[in-house]
């Protein structure tokens, strides 16, 4: 008799959110009300006379994932430009992770 071939945590993983099994893992809800792109551009975010250069990772029509080269702490809102686009909105930050900040854009 043969055992029984054990699915890699990957492949169980995938079965369960493909049969939507219980015992899986839970998908993570999307809560972007825009679709996101990807995006490689040069920006600055403003605030209280400082700018500070990011790169801009993604984009939607509602906010933005920017890197920054080092940890800052930012206020409560502040802007953020593209030069080359003539891009400016007022953010504010919605998550963070380490060098990575994800904002929403407010009117």
């Amino acid at each position: 008799m043969r055992a029984a071939p054990i699915l890699s945590l990957v492949q169980s993983n995938f079965y369960a959110l493909l049969h939507n099994h219980r015992d899986g893992p839970t998908p993570m809800i999307e809560k972007r009300t825009a679709q996101r792109h990807r995006v490689f551009k040069g920006g600055t975010i403003t605030f209280e006379n400082n700018g500070i250069a990011c790169t801009v990772r993604n984009m939607s029509a509602g906010g933005a994932a920017i890197d920054l080269d080092a940890p800052v702490t930012l206020p409560q809102s502040f802007t953020l430009s593209i030069a080359r686009d003539e891009f400016v909105r007022n953010c504010r930050t919605v998550w963070r992770s380490d060098k990575r900040v994800g904002l929403a854009f407010v009117q």
